[in-house]
């Protein structure tokens, strides 16, 4: 078994802090998904955890060990990486056997866990074939096999499907999704994917220039997101923001003059989000917003209406689909007072007051 503890973790480059004190608990068994923008450090985290990159300060603890010195070998971690990096000349068999090999264990415990492994992954026809007689997905199939073979104590994923068609991400992924319930064992995969990240995800980290924003299952990131960066990045389309005046009587003023509960307590501005699925079109009458069409994008089952407020707030909006407004046609949104999410000047989250619709 294999929970993972970093307490206090850091990385610099000389006088450059990339890590910045990361505090983290991953019990055994879970599927953590690390996201964040590029730079965010969420790569070099895992590649310290892996033993490839060392730390410059704190702990890393797998399986109550303290790892901060051991090798790669010695930390009963497995790799997959964004390349698939397997020996060209060698067949799939050879590729998932060889560091069994090295390691010494004998021809009939070989054969087993290949065997095992390509059952699991599916891949028992491909056992004889080289790499470039293999698709894309075969491949890094091939290289999910060779990290179960070693039966590792922790799974490590370094953006694995980024260089698969989108229809084999959605195959490889839901493979992913089903060797953890299959091999029980703790998995950290990172991803700058926001679908990868809530479909396959326990719990979701999210990482912003080397420190945590925010922990939590997908839903909770999505539903209440703790500040304006989880918020903007948590989400396909993105959230919207628009400025707002709180007052008093636990009410948020919109640009129309509308208002909508709020949280109670400081008055004054603040940033309310609306989710695109939350804005919903309505008459004039009954509107907190209006905006000016840009254009749509039709999706079958919905639309994306992209629009422009008189001061120049972008927005996006999904909406059933149907047939297309008029180009450069004033539009008017409305959304449930229970869908709004509020920000302070700091940008954190604040919180909602229980009174009616005003």
């Amino acid at each position: 078994m294999a929970d993972l503890y970093l307490e206090g973790v850091t990385k610099s480059y000389g006088a450059a802090t990339v890590i910045r004190g990361i505090e983290l608990q991953i019990p055994f068994g879970e599927f953590v998904v690390f996201v964040g923008p590029s730079g965010c450090g969420k790569s070099t985290l895992l590649r310290m955890i892996a033993g490839l990159e060392p730390i410059s300060g704190g702990v890393i603890r797998i399986g109550g060990t303290v790892a901060n010195l051991l090798e790669p070998a010695e930390r009963g971690v497995a790799m997959v990486f964004q390349s698939y990096a397997l020996y060209p000349h060698m067949t799939a068999y050879k590729n998932m056997a060889f560091g069994l090999k090295i390691a010494g264990l004998d021809k009939g415990e070989i054969d087993q866990r290949v065997t095992r492994a390509a059952r699991m992954l599916q891949i028992e026809e491909l056992l004889h074939r080289i790499p470039k007689d293999m698709s894309g997905g075969q491949r890094q199939r091939v290289a999910i096999g060779r990290s179960i073979v070693r039966e590792p104590r922790l799974f490590l994923f370094d953006e694995p499907l980024s260089n698969l068609d989108a229809a084999l991400r959605v195959q490889t992924r839901i493979e992913i999704a089903k060797l953890h319930k299959i091999v029980d064992a703790t998995i950290i995969y990172v991803t700058h994917d926001q679908v990868e990240a809530m479909t396959l995800a326990d719990r979701i980290v999210v990482l912003n220039q080397g420190r945590i924003e925010q922990v939590g299952t997908p839903l909770e990131l999505y539903r209440t997101p703790a500040n304006l960066f989880v918020a903007s990045f948590i989400g396909s389309p993105k959230m919207n923001f628009f400025p707002v005046t709180l007052e008093r009587e636990g009410l948020a003023r919109g640009p129309l003059g509308t208002a909508i509960p709020a949280p109670a307590g400081p008055t004054g501005r603040a940033t309310l989000g609306v989710r695109p699925e939350s804005l919903v079109l309505c008459e004039p009458d009954q509107a907190f917003l209006s905006a000016r069409l840009q254009f749509e994008e039709h999706l079958g089952e919905h639309r994306l209406i992209y629009a422009q407020t008189g001061d120049g707030i972008e927005l996006i909006a999904k909406e059933p689909d149907g047939p297309s407004l008029a180009e450069g046609s004033i539009l008017h949104f409305r959304f449930a007072p229970e869908s709004a999410h509020f920000f302070g000047p700091d940008g954190n989250r604040l919180g909602l007051s229980t009174k009616g619709t005003h």
